[in-house]
């Protein structure tokens, strides 16, 4: 069935998305030239920046300028100025520096134009962020969470609320959160029962992070660190109540996603359930953006990855062993051992 066309195109879609590239131009730059460590060190006049930088007076005027339209700083009285999210994030050195993330894949202009190449040929030679090899990049993904914490836990507690899980039970929980990251997600049921148990499991990179996350949580004496590699790392038998796994199979292809899963079966007592939170593939309306998005991305900086449908997962899942599977939401998907 072919679309009915409008009586007036528009090139609205197309004028943002080009309009969106130039703003991630803007951010690259500021990160590549260091701008917001520099402003940090007393670096307020247009002349001292420039001279910091070293770099075209007329050039660096157009381009802090424009990050002020952005809301990245702020110019008073012909000085410049960091706004609360430069200063918390955009500064090299500080604990959540989120510029490296930036620079390294989400706004890396020189993997993202040999896309096309790489649509042709069926694979992007980019990093592989499914490897143990990418524990410092996905380091300086959730060291944000040191700041955005709070905001992560209301939606983590909301999901388990939508599962049901919000109340202290009579025997607490033991929960394995894999590719934990921030470990937010399974922190906060910590919160909720002083007597529950979290093992958090993730690159050892990316623990330390998670180690200062659970400390402002006030949780850390409820958390047990292990490190190592999802691909074959041992996660015990008969041990635990849940185990969360959030965006981490999507990095894998059908067969290791497979193995996965059943160490995971393995790891949960009778009974146990299991928590999928992720982007769930829509591949026949294509209407979920950020799905799709993900593939794409994924498509650069994992080669084996696939964003499973939801019929997908419940496959997969049944082959492991489980149970009575639900999606309960978008991105919710729960089953049974």
């Amino acid at each position: 069935m072919s679309q009915k066309k409008s009586a007036s195109p528009s090139l609205d879609i197309v004028y943002a998305l080009e309009y969106g590239v130039w703003k991630a131009t803007a951010l690259y730059a500021a990160l590549e030239l260091d701008v917001f460590t520099i402003i940090a060190n007393d670096n307020h006049t247009g002349d001292a920046i420039v001279s910091e930088a070293r770099c075209d007076r007329r050039g660096m005027r157009i381009l802090l300028d424009a990050l002020c339209s952005l809301k990245l700083l702020l110019k008073q009285k012909g000085n410049y100025f960091l706004t609360p999210v430069s200063e918390s994030f955009l500064i090299r050195g500080k604990p959540a520096y989120y510029g490296e993330w930036c620079l390294r894949t989400q706004l890396a202009f020189d993997i993202r134009s040999r896309v096309a190449d790489g649509i042709k040929a069926g694979r992007v030679a980019a990093i592989d962020a499914s490897r143990p090899g990418s524990g410092d990049l996905w380091k300086s993904d959730i060291s944000r969470a040191l700041y955005t914490w709070p905001l992560e836990a209301k939606q983590a507690r909301r999901m388990w609320r939508t599962l049901g899980i919000t109340r202290r039970r009579k025997n607490s929980p033991r929960i394995l959160d894999i590719a934990c990251g921030s470990g937010v997600n399974s922190f906060v049921l910590a919160q909720a029962d002083p007597g529950a148990r979290v093992t958090a499991f993730d690159f050892p990179d990316v623990l330390e992070v998670t180690c200062q996350v659970a400390e402002v949580m006030g949780v850390v004496e409820q958390v047990d660190f292990q490190s190592g590699d999802v691909l074959t790392s041992d996660f015990g038998t008969d041990c635990f109540d849940i185990v969360l796994l959030g965006k981490i199979l999507y990095y894998f292809d059908v067969d290791h996603a497979a193995r996965i899963l059943r160490r995971v079966h393995s790891a949960l007592k009778r009974d146990g359930l299991i928590v999928i939170s992720t982007y769930i593939g829509d591949n026949r309306s294509c209407r979920d953006e950020r799905a799709l998005m993900a593939a794409l991305q994924l498509f650069i900086f994992a080669p084996e990855s696939h964003v499973y449908t939801f019929s997908e997962y419940r496959d997969l899942l049944k082959r492991a062993g489980f149970k009575g599977v639900v999606r309960h939401t978008e991105t919710l998907i729960t089953g049974t051992k």
